[in-house]
Order: C-alpha cells, then structure tokens, then sequence
C-alpha cells in the first residue's frame, strides 16, 4: 500500500499533463486467447475504474505513464471487488493512434457474496461470510487509442486489453487465477 502511494508524494517536478480517466471493463476468468473472446460470450462481470496518470518522460512520439487506479467490478454469483492497483507503460502515438503496453501489480479484496462452510470441532458445517478476501493482483496489457483534436488537449478514447493474475485464489485447488478485462474507456488532461 505505501509503495502504490508514494508517486503522489515523491516527485521532484511538477508534470506537464494530469490526466484522469474513466473506464467500463468486462472481466472473463479464462488464459488467453479464449479470454478475448470470453468477454464477449461468457456472463457479464461488469466493472468500472478510475485512474490517474502521470507521465515520467514525454516527447513528441510518446511517452512513459504510470497511473494510480481505483476500481470495482462484479464477478456474477461469486463475490464483488475493490482493486486499488497501478500501472506503468510505454504509449506510442502515431498520429491520432496510440498503442501501449503496460505492467501493473496493486491490490483486490473480494467480498463474498455466497456463503462458505466453515468445519466446526463437532464435524458439522456453519455457514459464514466474512470480511473478504484479500488478494494480490498483477499483469500486463495491451491497448489501442483515439486522439481526439490534438494531442495537446488530451482528450483520448481507448480501447485495453489486460491478462490479470489474481492470487492467492485458493491455495488447494486453484492458487493463480487468470483474468482477462477489456475496457473502454475515456481520458482527459486536468489543466
């Protein structure tokens, strides 16, 4: 937590351009390529995320981000998620286009919302829910943007795929969980 924290307080300069965005996401329990394809087929676990970026270093053709990220999303009959996680990449702009890539790692707790069974001493079973779960999220995307006018106004439409790795899942059975989240989403500068 203090390490996903330390961007906002650390930093020798002020930066250029702040930029804030909004996204809706879908997210499929599957590896790819079938995560691809599974977020359009498979139930919905719909989510929404805002972030805020940064940029290291820019120039005319591109620049280093990282951002802080602040999101919820819904996995149908299984639990909803609080993620607090960051990313850092590279984009690439050619012309209006953008293309990225990024890495990321933050934080998911889950809140149950189903039961589970706890073992009692005398054999028997008693339903509980909990506070959660809590869990360790990382990955890597790849994305796709829209420059809308010019780039100095920094009103940009895009389109991100992420493979998401949620662990611990369960230690016995599953202990890395994949996920694949396709997001729209909309990005403006603060000035």
């Amino acid at each position: 937590m203090i390490c996903l924290g330390l961007p906002f307080f650390l930093h020798a300069q002020s930066f250029p351009h702040k930029s804030v965005s909004l996204a809706l996401f879908n997210n499929a329990t599957l590896l790819p390529p079938a995560s691809i394809v599974a977020v359009f087929t498979q139930p919905i676990h719909p989510g929404i995320v805002a972030s805020y970026e940064f940029g290291w270093k820019e120039k005319s053709y591109g620049k280093w981000f990282q951002n802080a990220n602040l999101g919820f999303f819904s996995h149908r009959y299984v639990y909803r998620a609080l993620l607090l996680y960051t990313q850092a990449g590279y984009r690439r702009s050619l012309g209006h286009l953008t293309v990225e890539g990024s890495l990321h790692a933050g934080y998911m707790h889950a809140f149950l919302i189903t039961d589970r069974l706890v073992p009692q001493d005398d054999g028997t079973y008693k339903a509980k829910k909990g506070f959660g779960k809590p869990q360790f999220i990382g990955g890597a995307g790849v994305g796709l943007g829209y420059n809308l006018g010019n780039r100095e106004l920094g009103r940009r439409i895009f389109l991100n795929y992420d493979l998401r790795l949620q662990m611990p899942f369960v230690k016995s059975y599953v202990p890395l969980l994949p996920n694949g989240v396709l997001s729209l989403g909309f990005q403006t500068h603060l000035n």
